[in-house]
């Protein structure tokens, strides 16, 4: 009996070894799909929020222009010309019969307002060595007839590094011939004829940034490329007519020529596959921006949305200002003594403030109104914060000084995807969360409302007037979770808006607030101030059905249960102050 007992203590033993060991060598391993990730956030956990879930180069410099041809080139060249910031100086570098195909069309060299006739400078060498030093004003126009896989590595090496440098003062640089394609992140190599369908991916010089280049007869995306692309890839396929030319400008692409492009995403678990289609701007799409316009980083956020776990979350989160208080304003003018309340919360005499704007603009250090207006209420300090710079956000120890000690921030106005853009997931985004868990205050008004919730509402790069944008609505800092903030709401009647985003996330608690009015958040309470009124909507879990209240001046409203709290008696701190 005593053997056989022990024999199965040792059995035991050596399972338990090996899957200790098993444990050990998993513990180990490297998942593709999850090795240049961050581990999957937790979406109760304070900050959940990952740097890696936006791009860090929000925008190229400069201009970068690809076309198969000359022919694709022509469109654009006509409409540089026209430009009142046309360069003074071209630079064309090419040993093959593009650049000589080039150079002696008639259209381009021999009227008085051709591109070329018009030129301070021009220069036409078949060595990269001879290129002339990168001015802001220069046009760099690299010609080769050649496929990618066919240019030696040492003239790609070269190349890059010209067109980077041109690129990084302004410049406008492009790639004619078939081995543009190598301009974007990855490119397909072709393959023998028999293996055309399996296609063979190539590194490109990722000077369209996640862009996988390709060129077609009517500016699709090839079928056999989108079956190839993966889910994962953090790519976006995008297929340019072969009579035109997608030019990229900061972050903005355009189709130049009778043609058009096509940017593509796959589908991936819970998201469809995506596509946009653009032609040139004309007279019939003049008035539709999106017919002849795309936000790249749009489509970029949208290629790595694919990689990320479910959002909105499937479950309905409960919104909670567990510590401090969220003060959000629907834009169009402040509710009465509202910012003297701002700083009341922040510490009074003791407030250490920061302004953080919402522009696309570099540099807003001249917007100091309301940095003037926090002095005069008597605040300790007062900063204004501004960065594009993803970078300098998440790293800059002096850019992020004002954050650590702040017991309050206002977020301006402005178009909110601006917010997300700089902030998401960096180390500014962490400190303005603290500022919460010390008991402070956050407020903010328009753009700086909807940037408080986890959705992001409104944030379409390209106008805004749809509720929903795929690829930002997971950009809002989350302040508030399980709420997606909409302002301006009946002046610019966006009822519908709101209504349409509950039924199609009915896990979130929608909330549209009028012009000069605000609600104060603390816990899960949002008392209302100001003139207008508050719309709260929702989808009863047991129903279906749509439930809503919409609120005035000093009414309540508890964001947790989806219900009206007993009006107070007194009238709110912030209406009596003068």
């Amino acid at each position: 009996m005593y053997p056989r007992a022990i024999n199965k203590l040792a059995s035991l033993a050596k399972l338990t070894i090996c899957l200790m060991i098993t444990s050990l060598i998993s513990s180990q391993i490297q998942y593709p799909r999850l090795a240049a990730q961050e581990p999957e956030p937790r979406s109760n956990s304070p900050f959940f929020e990952r740097y890696s879930d936006w791009p860090e180069d929000l925008k190229i410099q400069g201009t970068l222009l690809v076309a198969e041809s000359i022919e694709g080139l022509k469109p654009f060249l006509a409409e540089l010309n026209r430009s009142p910031n046309k360069p003074k100086q071209w630079v064309v570098v090419g040993p093959h019969k593009l650049s000589q195909t080039m150079l002696g069309d008639p259209a381009l060299t021999s009227t008085e307002s051709s591109p070329i006739a018009s030129l301070e400078r021009l220069t036409w060498t078949q060595k990269l060595d001879a290129v002339p030093e990168a001015d802001p004003q220069s046009l760099l126009l690299v010609c080769d007839d050649r496929l990618a896989h066919e240019i030696p590595d040492e003239f790609w090496s070269s190349a890059a590094d010209t067109m980077r440098r041109y690129l990084a003062l302004g410049a406008t640089v492009g790639f004619v011939g078939p081995a543009s394609v190598a301009m974007g992140k990855t490119y397909n190599k072709p393959g023998p004829e028999s293996q055309q369908n399996a296609p063979k991916l190539a590194q490109g010089l990722g000077l369209f940034p996640d862009a996988w280049i390709h060129f077609t007869d009517q500016g699709d995306c090839d079928a056999n490329l989108c079956h190839a692309m993966q889910p994962d890839a953090r790519t976006v396929l995008i297929g340019i007519s072969k009579d035109s030319a997608m030019v990229l400008q900061g972050r903005k692409g355009t189709v130049y020529g009778p043609g058009a492009a096509t940017a593509w995403v796959p589908a991936h678990q819970h998201l469809p596959e995506a596509s946009q289609r653009i032609e040139t701007r004309g007279v019939k799409n003049r008035n539709a921006p999106e017919n002849f316009l795309l936000d790249w980083t749009q489509w970029r956020r949208q290629a790595i949305e694919r990689t990320l776990e479910i959002f909105p979350p499937a479950e309905r989160q409960t919104p909670n200002v567990p510590n401090g208080t969220l003060i959000i304003v629907g834009g169009g003018g402040m509710p009465s003594g509202l910012m003297q309340r701002f700083v009341e919360l922040a510490g009074g005499e003791q407030a250490q403030l920061v302004y953080v704007p919402c522009s696309e603009d570099d540099d807003m250090s001249s917007d100091t109104r309301l940095l003037e207006l926090w002095k005069q209420m008597g605040a300790k300090s007062c900063s204004l914060l501004h960065t594009k710079n993803r970078q300098v956000a998440n790293e800059d120890q002096q850019f992020l000084e004002p954050l650590e000690q702040a017991t309050g921030i206002w977020f301006g106005g402005g178009r909110q995807w601006n917010l997300a853009d700089s902030y998401y997931g960096t180390k500014a985004h962490l400190l303005m969360k603290q500022v919460l868990t010390r008991g402070g205050v956050i407020g903010g008004s328009s753009a700086g409302a909807s940037i408080q919730g986890n959705y992001l509402a409104r944030a379409t790069p390209i106008e805004n007037f749809r509720i929903m944008a795929p690829g930002y609505e997971r950009g809002g800092l989350g302040f508030l979770n399980g709420v997606a903030i909409d302002q301006h709401f009946t002046q610019r009647r966006r009822q519908k808006d709101l209504r349409s985003l509950v039924e199609t996330y009915p896990q979130m608690l929608g909330i549209g607030i009028d012009e000069t009015t605000a609600i104060l958040v603390q816990q899960s309470t949002a008392e209302i101030l100001g003139p207008g009124t508050v719309t709260f909507q929702w989808q009863d879990e047991s129903s279906r059905q749509i439930g809503e209240f919409i609120g005035s001046q000093g009414q309540q409203f508890d964001l947790a249960n989806r219900m009206e709290l007993a009006q107070r008696t007194e009238t709110s701190d912030a209406s009596k102050a003068p």
